[in-house]
């Protein structure tokens, strides 16, 4: 771990981070969500976006990055803008996991990679509106309820409270439709703290943007770092590994046995993308789309198929299209 001090607004800031150095021209900064801290980032990408230099940031009042002011999201920001001027970093893309996201969107970036990010205002559930009915009488009275305070709440400093309090009802639409940045927007299927929902609202703000939806809950990227990288390479062309797109068919005792189940459970293993149905002339089609190794392991996966099914041969050719698939479906 390193600690760079930086000043802003006449306080000293002292950042956490950790560097790994690819010797690249390319740098990725990574920032945590709220209540989380630089270790998740890292645990999910160290071994991926190998052609960047990553740094994986503590922001301030989290981790390792003591924090005893009052900030706002845009401060945040500015801050980190100022972290990544005293390191010189040029060519940088910023990926920002839930209030990350929405520090990264406020940030200096070009380039932002958002992972079920923050900034769309949802409506209360009832509960939440009777805690906080509750919480404004207890306030009135100058009388401390902690039980009233949410999950993202607890163990917070009084002014990283305060700071909480402030940030948690920031609605960033507007940010999000008339933003200039290259944003490509990473989602959990099963993610509650962020629903599905708020991401397909960003994805319609945001002229431009690549939305992709990967099974999961609102921490989904922490075992899919590789497929992430790949559906990104895939936008940007900018994967070194063979990319290929099949148009593959597989023939024998394959409907009515649970392979397009199956085939959807090895491509989600393999990082493969793409479509699956059955054919009138009872074989299964794919559309499947991944870096060549991907897709060998992927392929004998098909030929073995489930227990029940008896692959008879498989056939796959190189498909016309080439649009991008965000996730593996199972076509009716």
């Amino acid at each position: 771990m390193a600690l760079r001090k930086i000043t802003y607004n006449g306080h000293c800031f002292e950042i956490a981070y950790r560097k790994i150095n690819s010797n690249a021209e390319k740098n990725i900064v990574f920032l945590h969500g709220w209540g989380s801290n630089k270790e998740v980032m890292s645990i999910a990408f160290e071994r991926v976006f190998c052609d960047f230099n990553h740094y994986y940031i503590d922001l301030p009042g989290f981790g390792e990055s003591p924090n005893e002011v009052f900030l706002s999201t845009k401060d945040y920001a500015e801050i980190i803008n100022i972290f990544m001027e005293s390191l010189h970093l040029d060519s940088v893309l910023v990926f920002g996991h839930s209030f990350g996201g929405k520090v990264a969107m406020l940030s200096k970036a070009k380039e932002v990679v958002l992972l079920s990010s923050a900034g769309i205002l949802m409506p209360k559930h009832l509960s939440v509106k009777i805690k906080i009915y509750l919480a404004k009488i207890a306030k009135f009275f100058r009388v401390q309820l902690p039980f009233l305070r949410s999950k993202d709440a607890h163990n917070l400093s009084p002014i990283m409270y305060e700071i909480f309090k402030n940030v948690v009802n920031e609605d960033f639409s507007e940010v999000f439709a008339t933003t200039t940045k290259k944003v490509s927007i990473f989602w959990g299927r099963q993610d509650r703290a962020t629903p599905l929902s708020c991401g397909e609202q960003i994805a319609r703000l945001i002229k431009g943007s690549y939305f992709f939806v990967l099974e999961g809950d609102h921490y989904f990227f922490i075992k899919q770092g590789d497929m992430i990288q790949a559906m990104y390479n895939q936008i940007y062309n900018q994967s070194t590994k063979p990319f290929l797109h099949l148009q593959i068919l597989v023939f024998g005792k394959v409907q009515g046995v649970g392979y397009r189940k199956f085939a959807k459970a090895k491509a989600i293993e393999c990082n493969i993308t793409g479509t699956t149905e059955n054919l009138r002339d009872g074989s299964v089609e794919i559309f499947a789309q991944g870096e060549e190794s991907d897709m060998k392991q992927f392929l004998k996966h098909l030929a073995q198929g489930p227990e029940r099914a008896e692959v008879s041969h498989i056939s796959h050719t190189e498909s016309e299209s080439k649009r991008p698939f965000t996730e593996f479906i199972i076509l009716q």
